[in-house]
């Protein structure tokens, strides 16, 4: 459970952001989300600020990414951005949730709230649920998975099976 509460989003918020972020960039019907490229070059054509940094497991044991909104900056794990490098699609996944953080959870663009943990947060305010979501909306969205099996859209987006079966759930 987050100990954040994020302003409610839903589902349908976060697709259309996402479609404008795909349309914008001209990738609208590209079916392999260029996600490491993306945080390398896109998100500094957002915001000139945004900055991300690779590091070793050793400085970042427990953790595979982080994001930190108010220094514009995502944190990757070496072996996290390695494989996303080399298209495994949980690590895809894990950049696509932190660029979900980055562009959601800005303070200048939604603030936060400290819940006190005893609570169940509801998913449409779940910090968590949000990049989960904005993360399967980019790397495998309606308009490139209609008419696809599971089994197509984890081969054709690079998501994994629960991935694309989350996002044949909610077409």
């Amino acid at each position: 459970m987050s100990s954040y509460v994020a302003e409610p989003t839903s589902r349908k918020k976060i697709r259309q952001v996402v479609s404008i972020f795909r349309d914008t960039f001209g990738l609208v019907d590209d079916m392999l989300f260029p996600v490491v490229h993306f945080l390398e070059i896109g998100l500094s054509e957002i915001n000139k600020k945004f900055n991300y940094e690779v590091v070793s497991i050793e400085e970042m044991p427990d953790d595979y990414a982080v994001t930190y909104p108010e220094e514009h900056k995502i944190v990757i794990r070496e072996d996290v951005y390695d494989r996303a490098v080399s298209g495994v699609a949980r690590d895809r996944f894990t950049i696509a949730h932190e660029i979900g953080h980055y562009i959601m959870h800005r303070p200048d663009f939604i603030a936060l709230a400290r819940n006190d943990g005893k609570q169940k947060v509801p998913a449409y305010k779940d910090p968590e649920w949000q990049a989960n979501t904005f993360a399967g909306e980019l790397l495998a969205p309606p308009n490139i998975i209609s008419g696809l099996s599971a089994s197509e859209i984890s081969k054709k987006c690079g998501v994994s099976s629960a991935v694309a079966e989350i996002q044949l759930n909610n077409l």
